[in-house]
């Protein structure tokens, strides 16, 4: 249940902190002075997406805190599995900055939005005018219906969830293994195809790059023929080579191997001429294999073509379209050896699909049994709300099974006894929507598992004995749930049990809205001027309003 609510710097309101109580809490206020920020401000602290354009003009930081005691066993929980620390006590801080950044604490911990999402998920149940619109929809018909069900639709459908799960494991096995027996021959051809491409190339891990380098050598021949030929010829031909030199050079040194200098001298001599020798016969040979040969050029252009076609296709080394070979061939052996394999699967996929229809026949016939129920208890609020010969029915038509079952549902509705039954966007006023969507409130409440629930203008559309009979329903949830309701219908405002404020002034050039608990007389001028309209109350409104607060 929330206890309390501080809100700083956000749209109108400045800083303003209220309180609210276990039963029916009516939130005031003319057109304009803020209402809506409340709502705002509990939907920003419950996780509902950060808007920065919601912080007050020239601040740089709005704050929302939200404090809830009573403690639902399932909150307190999911406050254990995520290590936060509690005291029957649940204390909810947000805030924003102009930058967009938000921190979120949950008891004193940072938490991330998602945790936050977790914990508030039932916390707070919000059922405004606009919420027509979705139970409009029929795309939240059958939602609505198996949350009325409850416990048991939801074990079915675990189970439904669970079975379309392993059948389209099983389609994908199937589907692994070639499908039918036209895919799976049209897939062998296909891989035989593959197979024998890489297997024609004998392709050998690392040729690529001794392929490339052999190019380039071919393709310098020529001048590798010209110039390491040249440095041959100076290194070791001829009476005027470096290694002549070299080799005299050391001779006459050696008869001075008392002089330990000239010794020394000698000694790297003698070192330089074998290494110069030893160089020299290398790049002889080098000489000597240097052959320019266009054919093995031209073989070798169209051999590096073939490989750079087939990464292409199957990998990008030849190691990759190797190791794709290995693949494909283990894959054609299963699909070669899958007959028994696949006879085998589409055994079980039938024995699935047969399990699926079964429990979803058994969901069928669960919904259209509490259909029923639903409608009797629907037609039974909306007789409590002024709306007798009102006829609703919950229409079924197959479809195609899945995870939610095979049904389509959807809510039909006809207004006065006699008239067609028609969608609910065709047929419904507004007026009508809204009590619709209070009697569904009414009777899904224990099924929520919810402890406040806000209504922002509920009756909205509706006047006379019908807001009579709409401020008796939501009286009657009070006893139930804490109820945050905003109005501006009198006969609702005068159930409260506690009464909230919200005023909007000027100061210093400022417009700043602020909300607080009022009182006695104060309760009976601000119920008087919904039911006159003035700013000045008149008093046949003033002694209106003490009667219907005496009701």
């Amino acid at each position: 249940m929330l206890s309390s609510l501080f809100i700083s710097n956000l749209a109108l309101i400045k800083n303003c902190e209220i309180n609210f109580k276990k039963g029916f809490n009516v939130i005031l206020g003319q057109s304009g002075a803020g209402k809506s920020i409340l709502i705002d401000a509990l939907s920003f602290v419950l996780g509902a997406k950060a808007d920065k354009t919601l912080i007050r003009s020239k601040e740089n930081l709005m704050r929302v805190e939200a404090v809830f005691d009573n403690l639902t066993d399932k909150i307190k929980d999911t406050l254990t599995s995520n290590e936060i620390e509690f005291d029957d006590e649940l204390i909810l801080s947000r805030t924003l900055n102009i930058d967009g950044k938000s921190t979120i604490r949950v008891n004193g911990v940072p938490v991330v939005l998602k945790t936050l999402k977790e914990i508030t998920l039932n916390l707070i149940d919000f059922c405004g005018q606009h919420d027509n619109v979705g139970l409009i929809n029929e795309n939240n018909h059958l939602s609505l219906l198996d949350n009325f069900i409850g416990n048991e639709a939801n074990i079915l459908l675990d189970k439904i969830s669970a079975e379309c799960d392993n059948l389209s494991e099983i389609e994908k096995e199937i589907k692994s293994l070639g499908g039918n027996e036209t895919e799976r021959n049209r897939l062998k051809e296909i891989l035989s195809f593959q197979i024998q491409e890489i297997e024609n190339a004998n392709l050998v891990d690392g040729e690529e790059e001794e392929l490339r380098d052999r190019f380039k050598f071919i393709s310098q021949s020529e001048n590798i023929f010209e110039k390491v030929g040249g440095a041959v010829s100076k290194l070791d031909e001829g009476m005027n080579s470096v290694t002549s030199g070299l080799f005299e050079a050391k001779s006459l040194l050696s008869s001075f191997s008392d002089f330990q200098d000239i010794e020394e001298c000698q000694e790297r001599l003698n070192s330089a001429y074998y290494e110069i020798k030893d160089v020299a016969e290398i790049l002889d040979n080098i000489v000597k294999n240097t052959d320019f040969d266009e054919n093995e050029l031209e073989r070798i252009d169209k051999r590096l073509d073939l490989i750079k076609s087939l990464k292409k296709k199957y990998g990008n080394s030849i190691s990759e379209i190797l190791n794709f070979l290995k693949e494909t061939k283990e894959r054609l052996e299963n699909l070669e050896n899958s007959e028994f394999a696949l006879n085998k699967l589409n055994t079980k996929k039938e024995k699935t699909i047969s399990i699926l229809t079964d429990l979803c026949e058994e969901l069928s016939v669960l919904r259209k049994n509490y259909a029923l129920i639903l409608e009797e208890k629907i037609k039974k609020e909306l007789d409590e709300l002024q709306m007798k010969g009102t006829n609703f029915k919950v229409n079924f038509t197959k479809g195609e099974i899945g995870k939610r079952g095979f049904d389509i549902v959807k809510f039909v509705f006809s207004a006065n006894q006699g008239q067609e039954m028609k969608d609910l966007s065709k047929t419904a006023s507004g007026g009508e929507l809204s009590r619709l969507l209070l009697a569904f409130k009414g009777i899904m409440l224990d099924k929520e598992n919810v402890a406040t629930v806000v209504f922002d203008e509920i009756d909205s559309g509706i006047s006379g004995q019908t807001a009579g009979k709409v401020a008796e329903k939501l009286n009657k949830i009070s006893e139930f749930v804490q109820v945050i309701c905003i109005t501006h219908t009198p006969v609702v405002a005068s159930k409260g049990d506690e009464f909230i404020l919200v005023t909007k002034k000027n100061e210093n050039g400022e417009t700043i809205s602020n909300a607080e608990i009022i009182e006695g007389e104060d309760v009976v001028e601000q119920i008087a001027r919904l039911i006159d309209g003035n700013e000045k109350v008149s008093t046949t409104a003033l002694d209106h309003a003490r009667k219907l607060l005496s009701l």
